[in-house]
Formats: C-alpha cells, structure tokens, sequence
C-alpha cells in the first residue's frame, strides 16, 4: 500500500509534537470515488490536504462558533490549509479571519490523520487536520459574514464535536 503525502503527515506529525508535546491523533481511511481522489491528491501535491480548529480559551471559558451553512452545531474556528501553509499558519489565519482577533497557539490537543483511497487499504494520499490551543489577544470580535455567531462557553454545549466536548470537558473538570 502507498500512501503519497504520508511522509509529510509524518514529518508534520514530529514537528507538532516537539513544538506542544504528545496528543492523540485519530486514524481514519476514507474510500472515495476517483474524481473526489484525484482532487485529494492534487490537493496533497499543493501541500493543502488537511485543516485545523483552534479552541481559544480566556478566564475558564472557551470561545465556539456557529458557521451559518451549518447554525446547528457549535464548533471551533477553523478551516483549511492553503497552498504551502503550515498547520500553525493555518490556524491563526482562520482565527483572525473568522473573528478579526489575534492569537498565540499554547498546544494541540487532537489530530485526524485521514487516508484517502479508491479501495480499502489501497493505494491514495494523507491529510492531516490538527485542533490547536490557543489564547486570544483581546477579546473585542468582528466575526465575518460566515459565522452566524461566536460565544463564550463555560461548558460545552449539546450540538458540539465529540473531540472538542472531551477537551472542554477535561478543562473543566481540571478547574
């Protein structure tokens, strides 16, 4: 089995957990169709096959966001990589982006290495999306067009990812 971009995943891998230590990362395979697999790994090639979220945290609280094509849920701001972006670039471009505030990454607390191929175990490309911590610098937001709306949580809410709920979960049982 190949796996083009699983060096970089890995390199990227080793280099997150000199910066911020050990975190669990999750493995997925994903079997798509070959047009969703070439467009992977064009995107791999580009060094973009991957994203990141950034848990924000200020005076015990953590601040999620609804994105308006999906209000239903609460999430973390975030996004995808651009072409040759690292994860750590990635994450502070969508914070600032999506809330117009800046910040420092203090960690990374969860990572999803996803393999992408036409066939179970067969041959295709990797992607790496990685949750980041972080703290705000301020706390005034100007959230873009596509965030219907950005708050501050002492617990997490119901509709929020399981990753981010264990991490919100975790702080607040440390408190």
């Amino acid at each position: 089995m190949s796996r083009e971009g699983s060096a970089t995943v890995e390199t990227t891998l080793d280099q997150l957990r000199e910066s911020y230590g050990r975190f669990p990362v999750v493995e997925e395979e994903t079997v798509v169709p070959e047009e969703a697999l070439v467009e992977c790994m064009a995107s791999a090639s580009e060094g973009r096959l991957g994203g990141t979220r950034t848990l924000l945290e200020r005076d015990g609280r953590a601040l999620l966001v609804r994105y308006r094509d999906n209000p239903d849920v609460w999430d973390l701001p975030g996004g995808g990589l651009s072409r040759h972006e690292t994860h750590e670039q990635t994450a502070k471009r969508h914070v600032a982006d999506q809330l117009g505030i800046e910040c420092e990454l203090t960690g990374a607390f969860h990572a999803r290495r996803q393999s992408f191929s036409l066939v179970e175990a067969g041959d295709g490309t990797e992607g790496l999306w990685v949750h980041f911590e972080g703290e705000p610098f301020g706390t005034d937001l100007d959230p873009a067009p596509e965030i219907a709306e950005a708050r501050w949580f002492e617990t997490a809410p119901d509709a929020v990812a399981a990753p981010i709920r264990e991490r919100i979960g975790v702080r607040a049982a440390a408190d």
